[in-house]
This record gives structure tokens, sequence and C-alpha cells, in this order.
């Protein structure tokens, strides 16, 4: 069995992490047996979660696990698409992953609102040794990240309307299908369901939020892949959810 490590969840989300709900949300679409357990970053083979165990082999970062997964297990998800498919998902996995992410970074460590929904969730994960202060530290740390990637040298205006530019592409793409593309998920489906959890379960509101709120079919979505993959234990169908 695959033994995920994550980040707890937290105002219903899985995890806290968009990249760790993207890894369960891929193993539950494809139907694995695994079990999820506490991954502290600092013991993780990147410094960073998620990462896998799986029959002894660590696996570390969201894309190379999916990719561990696929070769070893099979592509349960993707190997349907088609070459034009495939190539729109990674853009679309690339944009949220390398752009739009950074927005919602800000709207957990930037934002002054925001900032104080998120310090208590990491108050509770935290070491008992690593208090405010040190928490404190990471905020002006991944504040200078942002500054030195670029997204906080643009207005609050800007960044936002990029981000909502990004989340209005893919609700352009759903359109009104159950998944971007077609009738079952793929590997991006995953990766979008995580970013949206990500956004739309954090208690702090924006005008990403709000816009992303005023889109039916990115909502219903959501609730969608929620209601099918979630509602049960990982790895166990038709078990009562653990978690």
């Amino acid at each position: 069995m695959i033994d995920l490590y994550q980040l707890d969840g937290a105002w219903g989300s899985s995890s806290v992490s968009p990249f760790c709900i993207k890894v369960e949300a891929y193993l539950r679409m494809s139907e694995l047996p695994f079990s999820i357990k506490f991954g502290d970053p600092r013991k993780g083979p990147r410094k960073k979660v998620p990462w896998i165990a799986d029959e002894g082999e660590i696996v570390s970062d969201s894309h190379h696990i999916i990719a561990h997964v696929c070769k070893k297990y099979g592509d349960k998800l993707d190997a349907k698409l088609t070459a034009a498919q495939v190539n729109r998902g990674h853009a679309l996995r690339r944009m949220l992953e390398e752009g739009t992410y950074y927005t919602q970074v800000w709207l957990r460590w930037g934002d002054d609102a925001g900032w104080q929904h998120y310090l208590p969730v990491l108050r509770a994960m935290a070491p008992p040794v690593i208090g405010g202060l040190i928490l404190g530290m990471f905020r002006r740390q991944y504040l200078k990240q942002l500054w030195v990637q670029g997204t906080t040298r643009h207005g609050k205006d800007e960044m936002f309307q990029i981000a909502i530019d990004d989340y209005r592409a893919i609700a352009s793409e759903l359109g009104d299908k159950p998944y971007l593309f077609g009738d079952e998920p793929s590997s991006v489906d995953a990766t979008v369901f995580a970013f949206l959890c990500a956004l739309l379960d954090f208690p702090s509101t924006s005008p990403l939020k709000e816009f992303v709120l005023g889109q039916p079919n990115l909502v219903a979505y959501k609730a969608r892949i929620g209601d099918r993959f979630f509602a049960v234990a990982p790895g166990v169908l038709g078990a009562p959810r653990l978690r």
C-alpha cells in the first residue's frame, strides 16, 4: 500500500496544501489503496510535502509522485486523452502551479485577515517548540519569496486580475462538461480540484474567491469531485470516510 505523507486538513479540506490534495485526489480517482500520514516538511526528502512511501521507495513532489504511480500501476486517468488534451492539460496545470498558486499563497501569508485564519492552523500542526515568533519569521520569508518571484510586485488589483483570468480560462475549458475533458476525470482534474479547495474552503474572502464563487460550473465541479471521490476513507471504496 502507498503511504501518503501530507499536512493535516482544515476548513473542510483534506489538507491545507493544494499539492497534497492533488495527490490524494489522484490516488482516489485511480482507485488505488493508500493510507494518509502526517508529513513534517522538515523530514521530507525535499523538505516539503507531499511525498509517498511505496514499498520502500520514497518519491517526493506531486508531479513526480503521479508519474511514479502511472509508471508502476498504469495510467488509469490520462491514457484515454488525445495528444491535444494532454497538451492543454499540461498548460492548465502549469498555469495553476506556477502562476495562480502564488496569489493563493499571498491570501494566506500576506493578507492580514487571511493570516489570522491561517495562523491558528499552523500553530496546531507545528511542534510545541515552534511558537508565534518562528511562524512570524516564516511569514516574512514567504513574503520575501513572493516579491522575488514577482507576484507582489503587482498592485493588489493587478495580482487578483491575473489569477481571475486564470480561473476564467479553466471555467471556459470546463464549460458544461462533468470534467475538463469529458465524462471521466483526468489527472488535471485532480490539480484543479485541489486549487479550488485551497481557495474556496479557506475562510477569508477576496476578489478572486468572489469571482470563482460566481462561476456556477466551477462550484458544481468542485462539489461533484468531492461527493464522488472524497466520501469514503482513502483506499477503501464503499467504507465510511474516516477523516
